[in-house]
């Protein structure tokens, strides 16, 4: 028989030797959370489910930590960067766990609703010690009624260490997927190191279509969370008129389809003059030249002169007027030349129009009154077309324009005619308005 103090002695010895053995984990490093400002951005994602392993593989270490609390800190950091106000509606749903606490083999936590921080935390700290089976594929067919319901795209968060686990596991995404659909993307996240894990978290994810597969080494700082939460849950810009930027940086929304825009979405002024380009129908307008609604410069006694070139404003109405806004007195004593814009031709031709008629009469008037006078028929045009075109053109219209006047009854020997096609502008041909004014018939004296 034994001495009791050597047995004694003896189970000490055991009890400190396994002591000894006991691995002891740190543990995970603190987290600080970087702000996410989700404004002005569409959701990719309105819902989201998270299923969290707390089989009895994950009571065992990786590195120096538990995986349970690896995991555990994952979703916790998760749910500390997802922006409060940002609308999504969340679950907490977790395989295995401790069977003193969680009777069931997969157990939905906290209940579907409007994400809460500080509900989604409390209900993560029920999950204490784990335990049991690795029953992944429950997890998921139970999740069909987690997400029954539910409006907008839904994200299944799975956070597992993949150990034991075949690839049956991935009929409970399948499953998923087929009752909703496109709706339903799927995110795993490799916690540890096992052989079959990275192949397992690719299966699921392409299972989705439309998620991708990580790891909880790469979400450990508070900057790589936030790209994946973003990567996860946020869209693109909310662009409500279409024209390329954003509502949160667009000044002008409501912008019509196909209107270009500046950097903060104010549709083009090219010329300054206040008005949009696409609503601008005297473009170029000069700096500082002051114009109507439609980008034309102003011509307040509407004699057809702008503002900025009228020598002589306040012009009655009805009145004509030459280049500079000043009354024509037709062929008058004094002048050297009279110009006319309200001679009219059919487009492309040198046939007069008949509105042209009555101002033709009144210059055959004042010709037959003045019987000393010859002049020279000179016919111009924009130089909009072929140079080589607007010189015949011009030169026809002059002759057309002389023939009317003869056969009104001046001598043909007080008149000739001469086309000087686009080569003596008096306008701005960049501009409507100069255009309009460089299409003329001009009487030029000759002495």
């Amino acid at each position: 028989m034994k001495h009791p103090v050597t047995t004694f002695a003896l189970l000490l010895m055991i009890a400190a030797l396994m002591s000894a053995c006991a691995t002891s984990y740190q543990p995970v490093p603190p987290f600080t959370p970087v702000d996410i400002d989700a404004g002005g951005h569409a959701l990719k994602a309105q819902n989201v489910i998270v299923i969290m392993d707390a089989s009895s593989s994950m009571g065992e270490g990786y590195q120096q930590w538990k995986k349970l609390d690896i995991a555990t800190a994952v979703v916790r950091n998760m749910a500390d960067t997802v922006p409060a106000d940002m609308g999504v509606k969340s679950g907490l749903r977790i395989f295995g766990g401790d069977h003193k606490t969680f009777s069931k083999s997969t157990s939905l936590i906290d209940d579907v609703g409007d994400f809460n921080k500080v509900d989604f935390d409390k209900a993560l700290s029920t999950v204490t010690k784990a335990g049991g089976t690795s029953p992944l594929e429950k997890a998921a067919a139970a999740a069909v009624n987690d997400l029954e319901g539910l409006d907008g795209n839904s994200a299944v968060i799975i956070v597992t260490d993949a150990k034991g686990m075949g690839a049956g596991q991935v009929a409970g995404a399948t499953a998923l997927k087929e009752k909703f659909g496109d709706s339903v993307c799927f995110y795993p996240i490799l916690v540890g190191n096992d052989n079959d894990g990275p192949q397992l978290m690719e299966e699921i994810a392409r299972v989705g279509g439309c998620g991708f597969a990580t790891n909880a080494d790469s979400l450990a700082s508070g900057q790589q969370m936030a790209d994946y939460v973003k990567k996860v849950f946020i869209g693109d810009m909310i662009d409500s008129d279409g024209d390329g930027v954003g509502d949160a940086m667009d000044k002008c929304p409501g912008t019509p389809a196909g209107v270009k825009v500046d950097t903060t979405g104010c549709p083009l002024d090219s010329d300054k003059d206040g008005v949009a380009d696409y609503l601008d129908k005297c473009p170029g307008t000069p700096a500082g030249v002051k114009v109507d609604s439609t980008g034309c410069p102003l011509d307040s006694d509407g004699d057809g002169v702008p503002n900025s070139l009228d020598k002589c404003p306040g012009t009655p109405a009805g009145v004509k007027v030459d280049a500079s806004g000043c009354p024509i007195t037709i062929l008058g004593a004094g002048a050297a030349a009279w110009t006319f814009n309200d001679i009219n031709f059919e487009v492309g031709k040198a046939d007069i129009k008949s509105s042209s008629y009555g101002i033709l009469d009144e210059i055959a008037a004042a010709l037959g009154a003045n019987p000393q006078l010859k002049v020279v028929v000179e016919g111009h045009t924009d130089n909009t077309g072929a140079h080589a075109f607007n010189m015949d053109l011009s030169n026809r219209r002059a002759e057309a324009v002389m023939g009317y006047l003869v056969g009104k009854g001046v001598s043909p020997s007080r008149l000739s005619a001469k086309g000087y096609g686009p080569d003596r502008p008096i306008a701005d041909n960049a501009t409507k308005l100069g255009r309009s004014k460089n299409r003329r018939v001009q009487f030029t004296k000759v002495n």
